[in-house]
């Protein structure tokens, strides 16, 4: 399955989420609140360290943010983090930066969706 291909979350993933947390709604849907209140700032972490070249800083702000993605069920932007730490850890920074503008708008679209399709539900 391509990145493109994915779903932009995994409803299966956010319902695993939710048991994990014993079926307590409210504590998931904080949870995701949390997510998309701190992907502005993840993004930001990832490409500031980028453009200064602070390799290490940036795959840790990476792994971050895909471990957390991938708990919300972000499939997508999981994927994606997932293609840029294989870049950083293979050498490829300059690759790396080149995937930045994707994972904004994938991050921005993720948050969207989670905001509508999980937050903003009744």
């Amino acid at each position: 399955m391509t990145i493109t291909t994915l779903p932009l979350v995994c409803s299966e993933t956010l319902h695993e989420l939710e048991d994990s947390l014993f079926g307590e709604q409210i504590l998931c849907r904080n949870f995701i609140c949390r997510y998309i209140d701190m992907w502005p700032g993840r993004f930001e972490r990832i490409h500031d360290a980028v453009a200064a070249k602070h390799y290490e800083d940036a795959m840790d702000a990476v792994l971050s943010l895909r471990s957390s993605s991938m708990m919300v069920g972000a499939a997508r932007l999981g994927d994606l983090t997932t293609e840029i730490i294989g870049l950083l850890d293979g050498g490829r920074p300059a690759a790396a930066a080149t995937k930045l503008t994707a994972l904004r708008l994938c991050g921005n679209q993720t948050t969207n969706q989670l905001t509508q399709s999980y937050v903003n539900v009744a």
